[in-house]
């Protein structure tokens, strides 16, 4: 997926939180994370699975293999061999991405999406009406982090359903009109619930925020 945010895609997005959150005393945040873990450790757990189950398969192997029936010192050097080899070849990152379980790669990002929540003071408004957008582009992950305040009044469903017109978007790689469409959609649900007070304050900064 693109991963790369020029200046006009920065304020393309930010123009549309700024006019979305005219209609809305609710505020809403964008961040864009390339991924949200290396996963370095999954080449590790896999390559010291297959080395653990050295033992079980040769002596299965010295049925068809005469050769493969070894001492106890060289099953301890083939687990090591067949460890080293495995972890390396799976430690390349193309490799590394397509061995990892999408569940996993899913967990991290979520994981990442309530951290970031925090990270840029989305909740700390006043009435508990933050509301961020997040996107982790190695995972293909689309999530919308609303505050107490919103939750309680807009339904995850809706939330999902901007997501998932996110989502067509982000895989034809146009990350700048998937963002806006979730901004303004995202705008649209807050003015039903949350419209513009009479001060109506900017409590949090009008920011595209791009995680390298």
């Amino acid at each position: 997926m693109k991963n790369d945010v020029t200046k006009s895609d920065r304020h393309a997005v930010v123009a549309a939180i700024k006019d979305a959150e005219l209609k809305t005393s609710g505020e809403i945040m964008v961040v864009v994370a390339k991924q949200s873990d290396d996963y370095v450790h999954v080449p590790i757990h896999i390559a010291a699975g297959m080395a653990l189950a050295v033992p079980f398969v040769l002596p299965w192997a010295a049925r068809f293999f005469p050769w493969a029936s070894v001492t106890l010192w060289w099953v301890f050097a083939v687990q090591l061999i067949v460890f080293i080899v495995v972890a390396l070849v799976l430690s390349q990152s193309w490799f590394r991405y397509l061995v990892t379980p999408r569940k996993l790669m899913r967990k991290y990002a979520h994981r990442n999406a309530s951290t970031q929540f925090l990270a840029v003071n989305a909740h700390g408004t006043g009435g508990r009406t933050g509301v961020l957008i997040f996107v982790s582009l190695l995972e293909r992950y689309v999530e919308i982090v609303a505050d107490t305040a919103i939750a309680a009044n807009v339904s995850h469903a809706d939330w999902q359903s901007i997501v998932d017109q996110m989502k067509p978007l982000l895989k034809a790689q146009k990350l700048t009109e998937a963002l806006v469409l979730g901004v303004q959609q995202s705008g649209e649900k807050l003015a039903k619930h949350f419209p513009p007070s009479a001060a109506n304050p900017n409590e949090l900064p009008d920011h595209f925020i791009v995680l390298g």
